[in-house]
């Protein structure tokens, strides 16, 4: 492989860490927050439910950012093959 092909695996191995890192981080610190929340406030349970909600919400617009941008990436692969 020369560095050009590095480079590029590299900078998807980025791009698919960072990824994870959206995907799974959201709903933990929602529950983390609401864990807080509820035992400083006396909040019931509910707290953890729409915590869990928000936090799967903000996963869920991460992951299609990231559709966007393989969608985005393949199509410019596939204009730099045809030309």
């Amino acid at each position: 492989m020369n560095k050009k092909e590095w480079f590029g695996v590299l900078k998807d191995l980025t791009w698919l860490t960072q990824f994870g890192f959206s995907v799974a981080a959201p709903p933990i610190l929602c529950l983390l927050a609401a864990g807080w929340l509820a035992r400083r406030f006396a909040l019931g349970g509910w707290v953890y439910a729409a915590a869990l909600v928000l936090g799967i919400g903000a996963a869920a617009s991460s992951f299609s950012q990231f559709l966007k941008y393989i969608r985005r990436k393949a199509q410019r692969s596939q204009k730099e093959e045809k030309h």
